[in-house]
């Protein structure tokens, strides 16, 4: 599918700029878009790099710090459609975190059964980890495919294991989205908020 150009220098995927405009309610084709925009400009991308990455000998030993990120930055925006921020205070550093309560929620909600109980950590150990400081101090990710686990104290999973999990968590979200009234309303303020957000 070719996607709308403004000046010829975007990214390939949908811009928000060229995402269509939101309806006044939910309607099924929203959700066919939200699915259109997580799946080819989330989704099939991480899975581009981690094509990419094992193509190239050394597999996701060198290259899983950026895979990770951008599965744990993934888990960010598509919870935003799913939960609205609040104002929520750290129990931990007691200062105010906005994205903690919908990040941890959608983890909690979507994600596969063996990782729900974990949305706590994934959050604070790993998300925030690895984006603000680059590595894992608490922590471990393995470079295939191991189902997530707590031995001896330390929490580890495989990082092709967890992006089938948001993967399953993102179809899962799309599956409730199609029911869900309160869903629906969060989808579409935050696809509206996006839409405006955007360069003409």
């Amino acid at each position: 599918m070719k996607y709308p150009k403004v000046s010829g220098l975007e990214f390939i995927p949908w811009q928000p700029s060229t995402w269509p405009d939101p309806p006044d309610t939910y309607d099924s084709g929203f959700n066919k878009n939200l699915e259109r925009i997580f799946k080819e400009t989330i989704l099939e991308e991480i899975k581009n790099v981690i094509s990419d990455a094992q193509g190239h000998g050394q597999g996701l030993v060198h290259r899983g710090h950026v895979v990770a990120i951008a599965i744990l930055c993934a888990i960010d925006a598509i919870s935003s459609y799913a939960f609205q921020k609040s104002q929520a205070v750290c129990p931990t550093c007691g200062r105010g975190d906005r994205i903690a309560h919908r990040y941890k929620s959608f983890i909690a909600a979507y994600f596969p059964r063996d990782y729900r109980s974990f949305s706590e950590d994934i959050y604070n150990l790993y998300r925030n980890s690895m984006v603000h400081s680059w590595n894992l101090f608490k922590v471990s990710i393995r470079p295939g495919n191991q189902k997530i686990t707590l031995k001896d104290g330390v929490l580890s999973f495989g990082l092709l294991n967890f992006f089938t999990a948001l993967k399953n968590a993102t179809n899962n979200f799309l599956l409730d989205l199609a029911e869900d009234p309160k869903l629906q309303t969060a989808s579409l303020l935050r696809y509206r908020e996006l839409k405006n957000s955007a360069l003409p």
